[in-house]
């Protein structure tokens, strides 16, 4: 496949002018959190780099090898699906790179999602960072973030897996779960990208990741282009996001004509979207975070949601946890869930 996109597509999406000195733009990089993807694309373009310099990109790059073989072998492991990161990361133009924090992994069951923790532990010394429990109608859903050391541990963000049993979680007020994955890679990364608004506002690399796969997409798909990408955005209850995503990278560096009226069809979607948007939707779960407490484990393949008035726990196959909906947990409550948990094991 030959890319269109050029080289220099960073600077651009940083606002950067044409003859703006290269560690002023690597501030800007920096700033925005996207270094080591600047520098990538700055080195194919002749820049030569210092000893640190070098040294830190070597590190990105090490890291994305990584992640990115951990979540194959997880995949043909247990059955998992990796999301976005490396279905993303193929379509970059050559000599760029994909930053990635960690690895995301659907599972399509508890023992999948349970087998991929457990094998995180064994290999890298993985610890839960956060059991998520996404209670229902039907049986609770259940996410997993894994952290482990990176390379250099105090001058590097920790590497990470998320695993979850759910492919996307909507924004948990009035945007349903959506459980199974789409089929095609660059689909599903394209919505895995729009799906990330919920969490936060759109970044540089979420702009980036749009135009690799706007063309990607643009070129497999062709005059059928608006049809399936606004098919698959009502399915999945995505098109406000997808279209303040496409908006918003064509006022930093063009989208195609295609890509311009595929976000004019999304408009009316959008508000029909944000009308359905109440509460009571049907597939909206509440969402309770697991705040770790110890490593005993439960059963091997699923969790136990132990109910009582002043603290809820939640067993599982790594440890037990407190389940909270606030991110806070005062000092009364942590001792009180630690003597939940003793009574729990005394009782087994």
């Amino acid at each position: 496949m030959i890319f269109m996109i050029d080289l220099d597509v960073v600077d651009r999406l940083l606002g950067a002018p044409p003859d703006l000195p290269t560690w002023r733009v690597a501030d800007m990089a920096n700033r925005k959190g996207i270094l080591a993807t600047w520098l990538s694309s700055a080195v194919a373009r002749g820049l030569e780099l210092n000893e640190a310099e070098g040294a830190y990109l070597r590190r990105w790059e090490q890291r994305v090898e990584t992640l990115h073989a951990t979540g194959a072998e997880l995949a043909g492991r247990y059955g998992a699906t990796v999301l976005k990161g490396p279905c993303i990361a193929r379509h970059y133009p050559r000599g760029l790179l994909r930053q990635s924090g960690d690895v995301d992994l659907f599972a399509p069951n508890q023992d999948v999602l349970w087998s991929c923790v457990r094998d995180l532990v064994d290999r890298w010394g993985a610890v839960p960072q956060a059991v998520s429990i996404l209670e229902g109608l039907d049986e609770p859903h259940v996410g997993v973030a894994m952290k482990w050391p990176a390379t250099e541990p105090h001058l590097d963000k920790p590497m990470g897996a998320d695993v979850t049993t759910f492919t996307f979680a909507g924004d948990l007020r009035g945007v349903p779960v959506r459980v199974a994955p789409v089929e095609q890679d660059d689909l599903c990364g394209l919505f895995a990208v729009a799906e990330e608004r919920f969490q936060r506002k759109f970044r540089i690399k979420d702009l980036l990741d749009l135009l690799v796969l706007a063309e990607a997409l643009e070129q497999r798909l062709g005059d059928d282009l608006t049809e399936v990408i606004c098919e698959h955005a009502v399915r999945l209850a995505l098109a406000p996001e997808l279209r303040q995503l496409v908006v918003r990278t064509d006022e930093w560096v063009s989208v195609s004509e295609r890509w311009r009226r595929t976000a004019d069809a999304l408009r009316p979607l959008a508000r029909r979207e944000k009308d359905m948007r109440r509460p009571g939707r049907q597939g909206v779960h509440r969402l309770s975070f697991g705040f770790p407490l110890d490593e005993r484990p439960g059963a091997a393949s699923r969790v136990d949601v132990h109910r009582r008035a002043g603290s809820s726990l939640v067993t599982t196959p790594v440890g037990t946890c407190l389940l909270t909906e606030r991110l806070v947990v005062n000092e009364d409550e942590l001792t009180d869930a630690l003597e939940h948990a003793r009574s729990l094991t005394t009782t087994s």
